[in-house]
């Protein structure tokens, strides 16, 4: 997926402005971590904006860094690092740490509650990955995890003239994503993705346990906040 992530989430799948426009009302922000950045098409739209901001950004895909080393080239205020969310440890403290889309992401479908998916298929590899997640957010520090709307099967054009496409798989513990990218009749890829889902209450108690609670929703509508005490 790595060769095409950037052509199919530029092509209306995500609000790259409008993401950080949410992100960046919530001061006061002097060093930031991305879980999940890809291929850094957030970090670059931050550091235009803020070019003195401290920014980090992990992955676990080599592919997805290389593709975000060679985007951010020109920013040194960014750093990257092939890392597992659930066992990372970079000596450090943020006084943000967001995910959109990434690792894991809030679900908001009209006037239901909020549940929170994961890409973590395993429940202990969630706990583990949300207690590191702690010990890199500062006292006060911020949890922005973004909000998507409901997923359905649905196939359209992207700007490249190929055709993507997605169908969804309702599961016991989530759901199955099935993602695919055709040039004409040609596939060029495709990936399957078991995600985890948590109701709001019980994505409420996981990071409670770590001191992190729910403080509100932006009013850009782009992440649930939370903040650690």
């Amino acid at each position: 997926m790595s060769a095409y992530y950037d052509v199919i989430m530029t092509s209306g799948y995500y609000d790259y402005p409008g993401i950080v426009d949410s992100l960046l009302s919530h001061p006061p922000i002097q060093n930031v971590i991305e879980i999940g950045c890809g291929t850094g098409l957030i970090l670059e739209e931050i550091a235009k904006r803020e070019p003195s901001m401290r920014l980090k950004g992990i992955d676990l895909t080599q592919a997805m860094l290389d593709i975000a080393a060679h985007r951010l080239h020109g920013y040194p205020n960014i750093e990257l690092s092939q890392q597992n969310v659930v066992d990372f440890d970079l000596q450090e403290q943020f006084d943000v740490a967001y995910s959109y889309g990434g690792v894991w992401y809030f679900v908001i479908d009209g006037e239901q509650e909020p549940f929170m998916v994961s890409h973590l298929a395993d429940h202990d590899m969630n706990v583990k990955g949300l207690q590191q997640l702690s010990k890199h957010l500062k006292h006060q520090g911020q949890l922005l995890l973004g909000i998507q709307g409901p997923h359905f099967d649905y196939e359209k054009t992207i700007s490249n003239g190929m055709t993507y496409a997605q169908e969804i798989v309702h599961t016991d513990i989530g759901f199955i994503k099935h993602y695919g990218l055709k040039d004409g009749h040609r596939e060029v890829m495709a990936l399957t993705v078991n995600y985890r889902t948590y109701s709001f209450q019980e994505a409420q108690e996981m990071l409670g346990v770590h001191g992190i609670d729910y403080v509100s929703k932006d009013l850009g509508g782009k992440f649930l906040r939370f903040q650690k005490s």
